[in-house]
């Protein structure tokens, strides 16, 4: 019994972390939920198993995605102020919240996401809007460029609404804390939607950043006992090897077709989510 656990924890987690490193959400978003309704894990068990991961995988797929200079460093570092300070106040609350709450509030904040990508993709049918730098973005260069390998060219971009995407970057920081998901189904739509960041780049700015923002909370669930070895060991070697692998996948997609699996994704896991949350 223990190794076929052992065996679908594995399974579960190789899925993960490729759909992760794929839509820069670090493999939680979609892992917890998977362990809690096909495994039975409690919910707080499962994040903080999914935070350890976070914290141990997120070089695999962010080492991949700085090297092929995507990655906007500058940004990620302006964005993690504020993301670290929230996982320390969500991580900080996660002892006392009741696992009802913390599902609905994980599923709310999915089906958020997915609503805000949809809508921008059905009024635009690239995966962002290119406009200027706003006046913090222009003060601190925060605007970038990469070669994109789908399309065969470079493409340039500049960052708008910039102190927006650092106050939803806070959120998600508190969301990471709570439920151990790292933050990237909150800051890829912000960086994409809201300031104007190709879908390539917030995906792999999102991972450069998951590392960081997983490790401030990650000492919270230690602490607090929420991190059983023998839940974490295999989530972390899967998701090792799968958000390596869609770290490399990620360069020879369009940024449009990863929209909409990004979308589809996190709109069927928040609404399963909501509903175990509320007793159906």
């Amino acid at each position: 019994m223990q190794l076929l656990f052992t065996v679908y924890a594995l399974m579960i987690a190789l899925g993960s972390g490729f759909l992760g490193a794929l839509l820069g959400l670090g493999g939680g978003v979609i892992m917890v939920p998977l362990m809690v309704f096909l495994l039975g894990v409690p919910i707080h068990i499962a994040s903080g198993a999914s935070i350890v991961a976070v914290v141990a995988t997120s070089s695999a797929s962010a080492s991949v995605y700085v090297r092929d200079e995507v990655t906007n460093m500058r940004l990620g570092m302006f964005l993690e102020l504020a993301t670290t300070l929230g996982a320390l106040t969500g991580a900080s609350f996660v002892a006392m919240a009741a696992e009802s709450l913390l599902k609905t509030v994980f599923g709310l904040s999915l089906i958020y996401a997915s609503t805000v990508m949809w809508y921008q993709l059905r009024n635009n049918r690239r995966s962002w809007v290119n406009k200027p730098n706003d006046w913090l973005a222009e003060r601190l260069s925060l605007g970038g460029s990469y070669y994109d390998e789908a399309r065969g060219e470079k493409i340039s971009y500049g960052v708008t609404r910039t102190l927006n995407t650092f106050g939803v970057s806070y959120v998600a920081g508190i969301i990471s804390g709570l439920l151990g998901i790292g933050g990237g189904g909150i800051k890829v739509p912000a960086m994409n939607v809201v300031s104007s960041v190709p879908m390539k780049v917030a995906v792999a700015t999102s991972n450069f950043m998951i590392g960081v923002t997983a490790a401030a909370s990650a000492l919270v669930y230690i602490r607090h006992g929420f991190c059983d070895g023998f839940v974490t060991a295999p989530v972390v070697l899967g998701t090792l090897v799968g958000s390596y692998i869609g770290a490399r996948v990620t360069g020879r997609l369009r940024g449009v077709f990863l929209k909409r699996v990004f979308v589809a994704v996190l709109l069927l896991l928040g609404l399963r989510m909501i509903a175990s949350g509320v007793g159906f």
